[in-house]
């Protein structure tokens, strides 16, 4: 699985939830088509503060390390693209035969342009990066809303990658899988492969010395996501943070994290991924 994450900050003219409306609605109708895509995932900024508008909110707070100032003026949602390779990724922008039309199915120019709303929805370029995924435990989405929190973390410069890696994805996260509740926990480290260069126009704003100053600082704040999915809120604040498992928690950050930070996200599944090796035929 070749997995591609893009987080954007929406057009100045727009509200967050006209930005919303516009990411989930439009644009997300011509993303789901792309090419040999094999996930596809939406997650918008939610409009609720997990610092001020939750019952435990003060325990976000005391949580929270060394969280950077003004880091939702940098983005109001990212999107998660998955394909089985590179190749097909970025070969994904392509015109597809799929639009209806009076003499039966017609190639659809849109496609290609994924909507072509760039310049009306987003504020400069996506900040688009590709990811090594680990799944500890495997999402479960049920017919309704899930709560979805994701961290932001930065390892200390001095840790060894490897060995935060390793650290993370056995002493850390093993600790959430028998949490009541817990509907799936996955691991993004971010990588260096350059998953923009042959994906965005060479003029597109994103490999101007404004964009990449704009993308340098963004991604100075962290170099993991893990994302949470939890039945409620109640069952995030209830088991994620019981007071003993707060404090073994804290011991761990406190020695291997430079930052450490959580946001509430809304998930909207365009194409529901699928690890399993492709048919031979185009299904979705």
């Amino acid at each position: 699985m070749f997995k591609v994450f893009g987080f954007v900050k929406k057009n100045n003219n727009l509200s967050h939830d006209e930005y919303r409306a516009g990411h989930v609605g439009y644009h997300n109708s011509f993303g789901r088509r792309l090419k040999n895509i094999r996930g596809y995932i939406l997650n918008v900024r939610s409009n609720r503060d997990l610092a001020k508008d939750f019952k435990n909110s003060e325990i976000i707070r005391e949580l929270s390390l060394n969280e950077p100032k003004n880091f939702d003026s940098q983005w109001n949602g990212f999107g998660q693209l998955m394909f089985d390779n590179y190749y097909d990724y970025i070969n994904a922008k392509q015109a597809s035969l799929d639009k209806a039309g009076p003499e039966g199915l017609e190639l659809d120019e849109m496609v290609a342009k994924v909507g072509d709303d760039f310049n009306h929805l987003y504020s400069g370029s996506p900040f688009q990066f590709n990811v090594d995924e680990t799944i500890i435990c495997p999402v479960m989405r049920p017919e309704k809303k899930l709560f979805k929190i994701v961290q932001f973390i930065k390892k200390k410069n001095e840790l060894n990658p490897i060995l935060y890696s390793s650290y993370l994805k056995g002493k850390y996260c093993s600790i959430f899988s028998d949490i009541s509740g817990l509907h799936g926990l996955i691991i993004n480290h971010r990588t260096s492969f350059d998953v923009m260069t042959n994906f965005f126009k060479p003029d597109a704003e994103c490999f101007s010395t404004k964009g990449i100053k704009r993308r340098d600082r963004f991604f100075n704040s962290w170099d993991t996501i893990i994302e949470y999915w939890f039945l409620n809120s109640n069952d995030f604040f209830k088991g994620r943070f019981e007071k003993k498992l707060l404090s073994s928690l804290k011991k761990f950050e406190d020695k291997y994290f430079a930052k450490s930070f959580y946001r509430e996200v809304d998930e909207t599944v365009a194409v529901i991924p699928k690890r399993n090796i492709a048919s031979e035929f185009y299904h979705r």
